[in-house]
């Protein structure tokens, strides 16, 4: 007999003896029964039976709430737990982890204590390193694993481990943003350490290239010892002219409305990603339109108006790079062996102003260009004491930014009608020192070639300011692109919106960030070293001694944390005796 039959057998066995026991009042009921079809959308109901039960979290260690812009009420909280929504102020946040209570979803503690052997000040030595007031490099020479089950520690050293199996361990345990704290080893030496740093960069070493601290408008004496205006059309400075050194982006630029294909996809820029001016034209009022149906119809070309001292308005550029400073690295010995400064004044084709955008757009972004693989173009701002990311803690929390390798410098128009500001007629249009006031075609601009770029503008990488009051408004002024078209050395005026983060330190003061304007270009020397916000010269007084400083990683194991000097100890770091404190 099946087992089928069986059932069916004891079933009807089972119900003949319930009639009996009933009686003649026994009536087969008919139970009926419904099933909520919302159920099958229910994470309960579905997840522990095909979709999957999965926990979220936004950060590895670390529990990351329901953002308090959400509206919790209104909202169900399967479209906002487990990943970024836009809140009710308009901001994309993060609508809190799935987690058990209010743990972490993943724990990865680490059990390596790292010894540095180096600390430099920011400001230590300017001539080598970047400027980074408030900062430090700190060079790592060792790290020590502990093993938690034996409590036997493996001592590994940078001079024979190789550099990216070295380095693996420091990027994994301090990521850019990550905290740590300091333990200065000799007790002999004094500190007053504040016991919570960030890392704003691990990759190494900021070799200073290009340095410009002494700000200044591009007002000058001229060779009558008359002064030079920034407009020299007015005797006095045009206020127009001011702030020409920016960090913006969302750039949008007037163009040539595609009369000229070639002009408006070269020269025109429009680009959403964050870049720096590191210059501007001053205006010229007395520009004129091409004529209608040329293929520069409907730009503004400058005017050749001389204005006092013979110097022409259209070359006067601002700021003055007069005071700025090329630094000697081994970056730089590989493509530059020009001077180190630049001429007493900043105009001409030859002036301190063209001199410099040609160094930073021509010749440092080139070598970039052809050697990224083995090194990084960094653009710091105002020495680093600017925080562009206030909680992010990265390197833009010392307004220092990556440059991008592909925009900036020169490269061949092809067959259009615009071509490269090549210039190599020696006129400047002063009539001074032997330079005529014309280049060979009786074109006044002539001096305004040289390769020199068509925008001082270079592209960073990254994601903008951290804006916590939101980003800045779009705005627009009237800017210069140089080019040569035919035989004629000239300038376009064109309207530039943008949304700008930074000017320097002229009003108004409207924007996020503000300060005294200055700016530092430095190539990256990797090396198993990090920036932190250590101050040294307040915090680090008197060294850090013979024995070094332990970095100690913000997630450090707790049964490792509780017996640093144990550890130290049995690394041959310290020589003092302590006794092992197990976990309670």
């Amino acid at each position: 007999m099946s087992y089928n039959t069986l059932w069916q057998k004891m079933s009807l066995q089972y119900i003949e003896a319930i009639k009996k026991a009933s009686g003649s009042g026994y009536k087969p009921l008919m139970y009926l029964a419904e099933f909520d079809d919302a159920l099958t959308d229910a994470a309960h109901w579905k997840n522990p039976r095909w979709a999957g039960s999965k926990l979220t979290g936004l950060r590895i260690n670390e529990y990351h709430g329901i953002d308090p812009f959400i509206d919790q009420k209104n909202t169900s909280s399967a479209e906002y737990l487990g990943q970024y929504i836009q809140s009710s102020s308009n901001e994309s946040v993060w609508g809190g982890d799935i987690s058990y209570g209010l743990n972490p979803v993943i724990n990865k503690e680490t059990t390596a204590i790292y010894i540095a052997n180096t600390v430099i000040g920011g400001a230590e030595n300017p001539k080598r390193y970047a400027t980074l007031e408030g900062h430090s490099y700190v060079g790592i020479n060792k790290i020590l694993v502990i093993n938690k089950e034996d409590n036997t520690v493996k001592v590994i050293d940078r001079e024979t481990e190789p550099y990216d199996s070295f380095h693996r361990f420091i990027t994994q345990d301090f990521p850019t943003g990550a905290k740590l704290n300091i333990k200065v080893l000799d007790e002999a030496i004094q500190s007053d350490l504040e016991g919570d740093y960030s890392v704003r960069m691990n990759k190494g070493f900021l070799l200073s290239t290009f340095k410009y601290f002494d700000y200044q408008l591009a007002n000058y004496t001229g060779s009558s010892g008359t002064t030079i205006y920034s407009d020299p059309q007015t005797t006095v400075p045009a206020q127009n002219h001011q702030r020409p050194l920016e960090l913006f982006d969302q750039s949008d630029m007037e163009d040539s409305g595609g009369a000229s294909p070639s002009f408006d996809s070269v020269v025109a820029i429009d680009t959403p990603r964050l870049s720096f001016r590191l210059g501007i034209k001053t205006s010229d009022p007395a520009g004129f339109a091409f004529p209608g149906g040329g293929p520069l119809a409907g730009l503004i070309k400058l005017s050749p108006t001389l204005g006092a001292d013979g110097v022409m308005v259209k070359r006067d550029f601002s700021p003055s790079y007069v005071s700025a400073s090329i630094e000697t690295n081994k970056f730089t010995k590989q493509y530059y062996t020009g001077s180190n400064t630049f001429p007493n004044i900043n105009t001409g084709y030859n002036g301190a102003f063209f001199s410099a955008s040609r160094f930073i757009i021509n010749d440092t972004l080139g070598f970039l260009q052809k050697n990224f693989e083995t090194t990084e173009l960094h653009l710091t701002i105002n020495k680093g004491t600017l925080d562009f990311a206030p909680g992010f803690n990265d390197e833009r929390s010392m307004g220092t930014f990556e440059v991008d390798k592909g925009y900036g410098s020169l490269a061949g128009f092809g067959n259009s009608d615009v071509t490269l500001n090549d210039e190599n007629s020696g006129a400047d249009g002063t009539g001074t020192t032997g330079l005529a006031n014309t280049d060979s075609n009786d074109n006044p601009g002539g001096f305004i070639g040289h390769n020199t770029p068509n925008h001082p503008i270079i592209q960073l990488k990254g994601t903008p300011p951290f804006t916590p009051i939101g980003a800045p408004p779009t705005t627009g002024r009237d800017i210069v692109a140089l080019y040569d078209f035919s035989a004629d050395s000239g300038g376009a005026l064109l309207n530039h919106q943008r949304r700008v983060y930074w000017n320097g330190n002229e009003n108004p003061r409207v924007l996020n960030y503000s300060g005294s304007a200055a700016y530092e270009l430095s190539f990256l020397d990797k090396d198993h070293t990090l920036i932190l916000n250590i101050d040294k010269p307040t915090e680090l007084f008197q060294g850090i001694g013979t024995l070094g400083i332990a970095l100690i990683p913000e997630h450090l194991h707790p049964t490792v944390k509780s017996n640093l000097e144990f550890y130290l100890k049995q690394g041959g770091i310290l020589t003092k005796s302590t006794t092992f404190q197990p976990k309670r």
